[in-house]
């Protein structure tokens, strides 16, 4: 059933009259003078807007990145990062090596990770070196080398970028990333 109600209001020269049919709201303008007698409709119509369905919700957007899928790999020796070396002189001579080095901490960040979240996600130092106790001995022929490499863990992961809207979804995931945390005390020596 749809309701009519209509509301005049008092000005000079004449009236508003305002009839409100359902969700329209139409007005019409009359003279009071007598030679016009009659009200009349104007071409003004107003249409209220409907409650629901004008406006869409809208969370906001967030963003954030993860360490997924990673995987510890204990007592590798890594080779790419020489902490300490021995080369023979002279033949029949035997290296040592006793001293305290600094072995390199690598950590591959990127991908809206700082170096600092990925640590903290892998649970190691952020630090860039670790300070190393280098002993090791073995006879080496003239021209060779006693090299000393450092051991510890190495880490394989990737990162993964979420976005929130506020629905949580993947935007992307990265290759494989590595780091390597070295040990304090433990040292890989090889004659090459």
């Amino acid at each position: 059933m749809r309701l009519r109600s209509t509301i005049r209001i008092a000005g000079v020269g004449g009236a508003l009259a305002l009839a409100v049919t359902g969700g329209a709201t139409t007005a019409y303008a009359s003279d009071s003078g007598p030679e016009r007698g009659a009200d009349r409709p104007s071409a003004v119509t107003a249409t209220q807007p409907s409650q629901q369905g004008d406006v869409a919700t809208r969370g906001a957007v967030g963003r954030y990145s993860k360490v997924i899928k990673k995987t510890a790999t204990k007592n590798y020796t890594n080779t790419k990062n020489e902490i300490a070396r021995c080369t023979a002189q002279s033949a029949g001579m035997t290296c040592t090596i006793n001293k305290t080095a600094s072995a390199t901490r690598t950590i591959d960040a990127g991908f809206g990770l700082s170096r600092g979240a990925v640590a903290g996600s892998l649970n190691i130092s952020s630090s860039k070196t670790q300070s190393v106790s280098v002993t090791c001995s073995a006879p080496v022929k003239k021209g060779k080398s006693l090299v000393a490499y450092p051991i510890g863990t190495r880490y394989k992961y990737k990162i993964e970028k979420h976005i929130t809207t506020p629905l949580d979804y993947v935007a992307g995931t990265s290759g494989w990333k590595y780091a390597f945390n070295p040990s304090a005390a433990k040292v890989s020596c090889k004659v090459k």
